[in-house]
């Protein structure tokens, strides 16, 4: 016996994407994703994953060679694992303020 389900397309496109979400976890999706991405690409995939910058500070950073980038003619194109890698080893802690702290103190003192 068949059972006939009405929905609307919003809904249909809500448990259709559910339905793959089961079976295709976001890694295995992130993953059939092209490592090459284009400047705009760039700017979304670092916004999104906390490194918001914009394309004229990519411009600046490519030129002096400070952010891994290939050419392809006259486009800049990045790998996306390059690109994330890059933007972690640009982060710097600053949870601990105690040698901070300590170099100001010791400043002041010899400023008496």
């Amino acid at each position: 016996m068949s059972t006939i389900i009405v929905t609307t397309p919003e809904e249909l496109k809500a448990i259709v994407n559910e339905a793959i979400a089961e079976f295709l976890p976001k890694t295995q999706i992130k993953e059939s994703l092209p490592d090459t991405i284009t400047l705009n690409s760039a700017v979304d995939l670092l916004k999104e994953n906390g490194y918001p910058t914009s394309k004229a500070k990519i411009y600046q950073l490519t030129s002096v060679e400070k952010m891994p980038h290939s050419k392809y003619g006259n486009k800049l194109v990045f790998s996306r694992k390059e690109l994330l890698q890059w933007a972690a080893t640009q982060t710097r802690s600053i949870g601990d303020h105690s040698e901070i702290a300590l170099t100001l103190a010791r400043s002041a003192r010899r400023k008496r």
